[in-house]
């Protein structure tokens, strides 16, 4: 991967943190503007622009002719800063440096809105979590032109590798967590549940914190050492204000963690690499690090009133779009479950016929360009080239996204096709629509729309179930 990274300040702390952290190969280009260096931006065809004003340098330039290049761009916030020349008055007065900051950091959210090459980093929200002190040193500004400490230019390079990778598809998707000690105080099954404190420090702040995941899309779940019905019963505590049915997989018992863990993956059709654990227990997370090295387990704080600040500051959930699918995530897989429990009474035949599956075919255009990208960043057991696109890419392509429903409910876009010419380019679909025949419906229609379909297979790491679609449905193939 390359990065051309453009600034109006000096670079070198920044340089060598994002080759680190990103493995990239990182140009520079320091003190100058991407359309002041075309010629020599498309010799070096990066596969993203990173382009960092900084607030010191206050040039406020206009990003959007940036955009109509054709490349994907990284675009820091402004850092909120005071001159002090006008007290409180900034905040009202257009003039003042402080509302400039905002006025342009405005502006870019409206840019990053309507264009899908842009993607932004909150490099404002990095200093207001360490701190300016820690963050800018005006003697390294005044001598060098540095606008960021190592520090701070640590934790931008860090925020730019936690976006490069949503990008292509690593995001965490299911938040799993521990219940004696985290969401309450205390240890049911000695207490019982009227014995737990659940307005103990700082958990009524983790359990709003959960509940905000859950409202974005991201999935709950429990891994505790309990028994079920002792687990389930602290629940019927009003003041808890959460049920077991606020988690999608809820694994109480007294195995080893990493073991539930695996077990929630399977069952929420992700990778074990898409949890993040939480436990206020040093020997559960050093268990599930070493066992299970992929997942990401947060060294929490000794103090629970200091959790949620530091679980916001670890970004563990940066994606690269926020859908419609993604909020209506936890309801698809509550359907699922009844899909499951349907199809353990009748043969899997009769189980297909039993579901009057309705497939929707919708073109690629600007409604679904966001949904299909995602698609295929996130699908890897059925992706039959291996491809990622971003919205970007997607622009003018020939294409379908597919929206399935059946008796119990919506699943949402499930699959999302791209082609050249009759020759099937990218193919996705979602983990939770295999194993019902979507396959066959696909290509059903895509053969109505190109006679002369065509395709081939590339295997990856994970892609190995759709070795034989081609072969078993009779699509041509190298």
């Amino acid at each position: 991967m390359k990065i051309a990274l453009f600034a109006d300040s000096a670079t070198p702390f920044v340089e060598r943190a994002l080759a680190r952290l990103t493995g990239a190969e990182v140009k520079a280009w320091p003190f100058t503007w991407p359309l002041a260096a075309q010629e020599e931006l498309r010799a070096y065809q990066p596969d993203w622009v990173l382009v960092w004003a900084c607030a010191e340098a206050a040039q406020f330039p206009d990003v959007a002719p940036l955009l109509a290049l054709p490349f994907r761009f990284i675009v820091p916030n402004l850092v909120t800063r005071d001159d002090g020349t006008m007290g409180s008055l900034a905040l009202s007065e257009p003039s003042s440096l402080r509302a400039r900051i905002l006025a342009w950091n405005a502006r870019l959210m409206e840019l990053a809105q309507t264009h899908a090459n842009l993607s932004l980093v909150d490099l404002d929200g990095v200093q207001a979590r360490l701190g300016r002190e820690k963050t800018f040193d005006p003697r390294l500004w005044e001598v060098a032109a540095l606008a960021l400490t190592p520090e701070g230019a640590e934790a931008f390079a860090a925020r730019v590798a936690d976006v490069l990778r949503a990008a292509a598809g690593h995001v965490r998707k299911v938040l799993v967590t521990d219940l004696d000690g985290t969401l309450w105080d205390g240890i049911v099954s000695e207490v019982g549940p009227e014995g737990i404190a659940p307005e103990g420090p700082g958990r009524r702040a983790y359990r709003d914190w959960l509940r905000a995941l859950a409202a974005r899309g991201v999935l709950l779940a429990v891994a505790s050492h309990n028994d079920q019905d002792v687990a389930r019963a602290a629940f019927n505590r009003p003041d808890l204000e959460m049920t077991p049915d606020d988690f999608l997989a809820f694994e109480a018992d007294w195995g080893p963690k990493p073991d539930m863990l695996r077990r929630i993956a399977a069952r929420l059709h992700v990778g074990t690499d898409a949890l993040v654990f939480v436990d206020d227990r040093p020997e559960q997370r050093a268990q599930v690090r070493e066992a299970l090295p992929e997942v990401a387990v947060p060294e929490m704080p000794e103090d629970p009133a200091r959790w949620v600040e530091f679980l916001a500051g670890q970004n563990l959930f940066e994606a690269a779009q926020l859908t419609a699918d993604d909020r209506l995530r936890a309801q698809s897989l509550r359907d699922e479950a009844a899909r499951a429990e349907a199809a353990a009474t009748l043969s899997p035949e009769a189980y297909l016929a039993s579901l009057n599956q309705e497939l929707t075919a919708e073109p690629l255009g600007p409604g679904n360009l966001a949904r299909a990208a995602q698609l295929t960043q996130r699908c890897n057991q059925f992706n039959m080239r291996g491809t990622r696109h971003t919205e970007a890419d997607l622009m003018g392509r020939r294409g379908w996204v597919y929206r399935l429903r059946d008796r119990f409910g919506d699943l949402g876009a499930i699959s999302a096709v791209v082609l050249e010419g009759d020759f099937i380019e990218t193919w996705v679909i979602s983990c939770r629509a295999l194993n019902r025949g979507v396959e066959k419906l696909i290509l059903d229609h895509l053969r109505t729309q190109c006679p002369t379909l065509h395709g081939d297979y590339v295997p990856s790491d994970r892609n190995g179930r759709c070795a034989t679609i081609y072969k078993d449905y009779g699509v041509p193939t190298p």
